[in-house]
């Protein structure tokens, strides 16, 4: 395994979109070098590492494995793969970053936290927003009491990805929008308002159980709430607010890989005319670098986990999506339509 000071060899387990972007940022990423991509179709494997810089390529995820010059694994396949996958690359002594969401339930996340345990190799969740300079400079400011007490928050992710009836998602996937979209808002809400005391949920929802569209609302005891959409359907603003005693902030489209973000606060005449406060970072690359950096990092300084973004972070926000998913499937909620 790569050593402190040495450039980690990266690999990639799927050749999708996500792959494509996470690619060119590890090339801007110090101490990281992209080494091995992994496809079930070996040859799109070979096409996809002779297009993008990879060294080696595997038509399996145990050929993969089983290469020693692989220290850590980015796994970008279906939800419904991410935790078998996971455990897999941590019993072969591999450093593991797994796309959003970690897991397709609370339960499946504490199995690779106890794989992770046992291995004592490093392992996150690939939620990129969290290292974005931006949305940390958000999240602090909200809690400083720059917009006064936090009152409220709204966020929504809604991009029209394909047809509702598209042979591309499947039960069998995992696929849906709660977990690939809504993971946002949803992460976004509980870092500024924390665990809500009750929430509610209504969508769409195909025949087979594939979710298209989900609105959300989280309700706390003092009275703060927070109203939280995602599809991949339809379009629904893909903007944020944090709003408070005092003013509020705004994040522009896509706000989980925004670089700036606006604040209103003080009297309503002042917060109404008055030009916003604009605090703006620099983008790098697709975005995923800052965590990329992190985690490489982490990695180098024999660190299991990254603080900004915990397994137990991770597990804690599965168990809402858990909840968030049985009040969508409860009776009270929309009925399914077929297909």
């Amino acid at each position: 395994m790569t050593t402190h000071g040495a450039e980690l060899n990266w690999a990639v387990i799927g050749t999708g979109f996500i792959s494509q972007s996470l690619s060119d940022d590890l090339h801007r990423t110090p101490g990281a070098r992209r080494h091995a991509v992994c496809s079930r179709d070996l040859e799109r494997a070979r096409t996809f590492a002779a297009d993008n810089g990879f060294a080696v390529a595997h038509g399996s995820v145990s050929a993969l494995l089983d290469d020693p010059t692989v220290d850590a694994v980015y796994i970008a396949t279906p939800h419904s793969t991410h935790a078998a996958i996971a455990i897999a690359a941590l019993e072969a002594g591999k450093h593991v970053l797994i796309e959003k969401p970690m897991a397709v339930s609370a339960e499946q996340g504490r199995r690779i936290a106890a794989a992770a345990a046992v291995s004592g190799r490093f392992a996150m969740e690939a939620m990129w927003m969290r290292f974005n300079p931006a949305y940390r400079d958000l999240v602090a400011a909200a809690r400083a009491g720059a917009i006064g007490e936090v009152r409220s928050l709204r966020a929504s992710f809604g991009l029209p990805f394909g047809p509702a009836d598209s042979s591309r998602w499947t039960e069998t996937r995992a696929s849906s929008t709660l977990l690939d979209q809504g993971i946002y808002p949803i992460t976004l809400a509980l870092d500024v308002l924390g665990r809500p005391s009750r929430m509610h949920a209504s969508g769409r929802l195909r025949d087979d159980g594939v979710d298209l569209t989900v609105h959300t609302t989280f309700e706390y005891d003092d009275g703060r709430f927070a109203q939280l959409s995602a599809s991949m359907v339809e379009y629904i603003e893909p903007t944020a607010s944090v709003s408070g005693s005092d003013g509020w902030m705004t994040v522009p489209a896509p706000f989980w890989a925004a670089d700036e973000f606006t604040t209103r606060a003080g009297s309503i005449a002042r917060a109404l005319t008055d030009p916003p406060h604009r605090t703006q970072h620099e983008r790098r690359g697709h975005g995923y670098v800052p965590m990329l950096e992190a985690v490489t990092l982490a990695i180098a300084e024999h660190r299991t986990e990254h603080l900004t973004h915990t397994l137990a972070d991770s597990i804690a926000t599965l168990e809402v999506l858990d909840a968030v998913r049985a009040s969508l499937s409860s009776p009270t909620a929309r009925p399914k339509e077929t297909r």
